[in-house]
This record gives C-alpha cells, structure tokens and sequence, in this order.
C-alpha cells in the first residue's frame, strides 16, 4: 500500500504517523487513530514530534509544517 512514511512515538501514549497526500495520523491512547489536516495535500516523507501537541512535517520538496496545538492549525516557519 504504501501510504504511512514515517512515524514519530515521543512517549508511550503519543504516535504520531505521516505518509502520501497530506496523511498525518495520531493517537494518544494506543487504540484510535485521529487524521489531521495539513493545509497542503503533499506527500510527506518525515515527522518530528515533541509531545501530543507539537510536531513538524517534512515534505517531499524540503517545505515543512508545525503544530503546536495537535494538529489543529500548521504554520510553514
């Protein structure tokens, strides 16, 4: 399938999950997964995550995108 790139687990309740398309996935509690949108739909190929908040994408073209606020809203620094 192909579609998770890379995952970031910064603690034992916190994964977080990116791939193809925008795909941002994450879970704090080992069970459910939430899908979180990114403002663009490109293909991500890392993440970096601090905590259940705060994260930051990579994408293919080298652009990245931060949150600090679980996903809710991203900035491109």
């Amino acid at each position: 399938m192909g579609l998770i790139t890379a995952a970031a687990s910064p603690s034992a309740d916190v994964c977080w999950m990116v791939g193809r398309a925008g795909t941002v996935l994450r879970s704090t509690d080992h069970q459910s997964w939430r899908r979180v949108n990114i403002p663009q739909a490109v293909d991500l190929l890392r993440i970096t995550a601090m905590n259940a908040q705060t994260a930051t994408v990579v994408a293919a073209g080298g652009r990245t995108f931060s949150t600090s606020d679980g996903g809710m809203t991203w900035v491109q620094p």
